[in-house]
């Protein structure tokens, strides 16, 4: 066997969501945290510290030695885009041993086996990590910010605006690296829109007015029932802001999930349902939400940059005229888009961190092939490719290319119930459920939950040091 095949693992991957988003994020476990420090002790395996800052500084291709072993999460597109990269990455670097596994996300299968290595110390030098982990698993990556000061790049100038943010803890710990983002655009059916009377959304419409001109959209019956809006697996977290609301605060400190603005979105949310502008679950269940958008069924559709390629196709092939939008706003004019990433650590326990940061650097923004190899299922993190390469891929349908999710980017909410939070996200999709499937009134609904969310919250330890 050669030093890749001996450890790569290609596993199919359900097209649904996974904890966090298909494609391109994981959930995670763990608390926090590291103390940071200079290279020299942040950078170095536990049971040594001659790792020098000059070292670091001096660390490039002809300078590297030694192994590097990278784990990452993927199936098919996602699969095939990690593995291209890296093999673009071993081909460039001769004088690493390489050895790269990757591993999928479905039913927990990542999220076992990266916190077993993580706690045990046997994980890789390079970890696949998301985010939306908000600093929870940070004690098991070291601080990247010597790196990052010791080459004197200015990361605004060769990342996206909006996909490194997300990678710093409270603390300013940079614990880990961008490699891609993905967002949505709303795509509608025109002709269904033409039919109906209803004049095509335009910037700034919300969730409120779609209860509203969607009822239009809302006939027929049983095989031939149509709607406002499919019920992907996006909305729960559109519907958590579309009142004018948040899930926590912005430093991760309270959660705001009992406030009136979440009793206002379940309201409006069943609302939606019961007029029958989004189908229940039942029907949705019978036919996917991608299904029921290209086959006619619904005039519209949240398409994530993730998934664009197939649906547009998929619309075009079935005579489906599509238009798109952006995504609706917030009471306040804020538009609401979720933005999902997936990036690269450096394991605390790592015997070769500079090439670890070569490989991380060159994944981020100072290698244009292996952003192009990103690109196949999001928007890489590096600008320059971002902005051109990816940019100019268009799709079926008026108007569109990635540019959009480009420009658009910088302005996303993080996954909210993304990594650890995923135990909040699944108390939120009880109360929606409990609502939406079980008719309970929205502020019993609250008032019974918030308290368990609160509980939650109580429980995490964000970037404790």
């Amino acid at each position: 066997m050669t030093r890749v095949s001996k450890k790569f693992l290609a596993v199919l991957l359900s097209s649904a969501m996974l904890a966090a988003m298909t494609g391109c994020s994981s959930s995670a476990t763990a608390d926090s945290n590291s103390t940071s420090g200079p290279a020299a002790e942040s950078a170095a395996p536990a049971e040594s510290g001659d790792t020098t800052a000059e070292t670091t500084a001096a660390a490039s291709g002809s300078e590297l030695s030694g192994d590097l072993d990278i784990w990452a999460w993927g199936a098919d597109d996602e699969a095939k885009a990690r593995e291209g990269a890296i093999e673009i990455f071993i081909s460039e670097h001769p004088e690493l041993n390489i050895t790269y596994t990757i591993i999928p996300t479905a039913d927990s299968v990542w999220d076992q086996k990266a916190a077993a290595a993580l706690s045990s110390g046997s994980a890789g030098d390079v970890m696949q990590m998301s985010p939306d982990y908000y600093g929870m698993n940070t004690e098991y990556y070291i601080d990247l910010n010597p790196y990052v000061e010791a080459d004197g790049v200015n990361l605004d100038d060769v990342l996206v605006p909006g996909v490194i943010d997300g990678y710093y803890d409270s603390d300013g710990k940079l614990e880990g690296f961008p490699l891609l983002a993905n967002c949505f655009v709303m795509a509608y059916n025109k002709d269904m829109f033409d039919a109906a009377g209803v004049a095509y959304p335009e910037d700034g419409w919300t969730m409120e007015d779609l209860s509203d001109w969607g009822q239009a959209f809302a006939t027929g019956e049983g095989a031939n029932k149509t709607y406002g809006l499919v019920k992907h697996w996006v909305m729960n977290n559109v519907m958590v802001y579309a009142c004018g609301g948040t899930p926590y605060s912005d430093d991760l400190s309270t959660s705001h999930m009992g406030t009136p603005e979440i009793v206002d979105a379940l309201t409006l949310y069943k609302k939606l349902i019961d007029t029958g502008v989004i189908p229940d679950d039942t029907a949705q269940k019978t036919i996917p939400a991608e299904t029921l958008f290209v086959s006619g069924k619904s005039a519209m559709y949240p398409c994530g940059g993730f998934e664009t390629i197939t649906v547009t196709n998929d619309a075009d092939e079935n005579g489906i005229n599509i238009g798109f939008c952006k995504m609706p706003s917030d009471q306040n004019g804020k538009e609401i888009n979720v933005q999902y990433a997936t990036g690269w650590a450096i394991t605390t326990t790592s015997k070769n961190p500079d090439a670890g940061w070569q490989f991380l650097k060159e994944s981020a923004y100072a290698n244009d092939e292996m952003a192009k190899q990103t690109a196949i299922c999001g928007m890489p993190s590096n600008k320059k490719v971002a902005e051109s390469y990816y940019a100019d891929i268009t799709f079926k349908g008026e108007g569109l290319n990635n540019s959009y999710y480009v420009e658009h980017m910088g302005n996303t909410h993080l996954n909210p119930f993304g990594g650890t939070l995923a135990s909040t996200g699944n108390i939120w999709t009880t109360m929606v459920e409990a609502v939406l499937l079980d008719n309970q009134e929205p502020q019993a609904v609250v008032d019974q939950y918030a308290p368990q969310i609160e509980k939650e919250f109580a429980g995490y330890s964000f970037n404790k040091k």
